[in-house]
């Protein structure tokens, strides 16, 4: 069995219902931000609560990727997804095929490996198209 580890501490948690991503919220003026800051981006307050913004989003918009890098073969897709609080994320985007999906397509967010270092298989987020069949599981 590979290793895991995450690309980044406090990105993503796996919780009862399902992976998750988290955001941080200002205690002082609400503001929510992912990643989440060790200080607040709008009033610089250091008092951030993990706020959990669920595994459900909304394309927002998506390219096709054609040049690749160290990690990824060209072909990828990648956009941003709107999320619970008014929150976009970037992130990579799964499809099938060489177009990209259209903006309004419902979201679900996964954890997966996208790439190993050594022995270790690096966990992060991305989004895949929401089905029926990814609702109900």
């Amino acid at each position: 069995m590979t290793a895991a580890i995450p690309v980044r501490e406090g990105l993503f948690q796996e919780t009862d219902d399902g992976p998750t991503l988290l955001a941080g919220r200002c205690a002082q003026c609400g503001r929510t931000v992912f990643p989440a800051t060790e200080h607040c981006l709008e009033c610089g307050h250091r008092s951030i609560e993990s706020v959990e913004l669920g595994a459900e989003g909304e394309l927002l918009c998506a390219t096709v990727v054609h040049m690749g890098n160290g990690r990824f073969k060209p072909g990828y897709s990648v956009g941003y997804v709107m999320m619970p609080h008014g929150i976009r994320v970037f992130s990579q985007i799964t499809t099938s095929g060489e177009q990209p999906l259209p903006s309004g397509t419902p979201m679900r967010l996964e954890i997966a490996p996208l790439w190993q270092e050594g022995e270790q298989d690096v966990l992060a987020y991305r989004f895949v198209p929401a089905t029926k069949e990814t609702k109900d599981a």
